[in-house]
């Protein structure tokens, strides 16, 4: 069986024509709260091989306390950019067991793509999707809010 988690990016700071969008950070709460996420997706996904993250700096600094608590190296991927359709990096990604980190909408276009489901739904940030393939045949297997997972640590 093939597992892959959908994981939005933390709570970060707001656009500002001052910076560029792929500079943004997470705030000091969106950081504390990631530490808590990581350690529940931990426990409900302790089978991660790999992590895939967007290379903005908000998505990076989400997937490292999660790279963190599974001993994994953050591996970039400009496929999983702000508005880049992430579907390249996930079939390629090469292991069974995966975590890709990005953004909205696109994440959740991915998962109703693979599920081929239709409907309109949106991931909030630090927010998950678990997809198992059976055989060939994905479909979704949870959606784990923040606070879930805050709690599951």
């Amino acid at each position: 069986m093939k597992f892959l988690v959908l994981l939005r990016h933390g709570i970060a700071e707001d656009p500002s024509p001052e910076k560029n969008d792929i500079d943004r950070e997470l705030t000091a709460k969106g950081r504390r709260r990631m530490e808590a996420i990581a350690a529940g997706l931990a426990r409900v996904f302790p089978e991660a091989e790999a992590i895939y993250s967007s290379p903005a700096v908000r998505a990076m600094q989400t997937a490292a306390p999660v790279a963190k608590r599974y001993g994994l190296k953050i591996q970039k991927s400009d496929d999983l950019a702000p508005g880049r359709p992430p579907r390249k990096v996930v079939g390629e990604a090469g292991v069974d067991f995966a975590i890709f980190v990005g953004h909205e909408p696109t994440l959740s276009e991915l998962m109703l793509e693979l599920t081929r489901t239709e409907g309109e739904i949106e991931l909030k940030k630090g927010g998950c999707y678990g997809i198992a393939f059976v055989g060939e045949t994905p479909r979704l297997e949870w959606i784990l809010t923040p606070r879930v997972l805050r709690r599951l640590r």
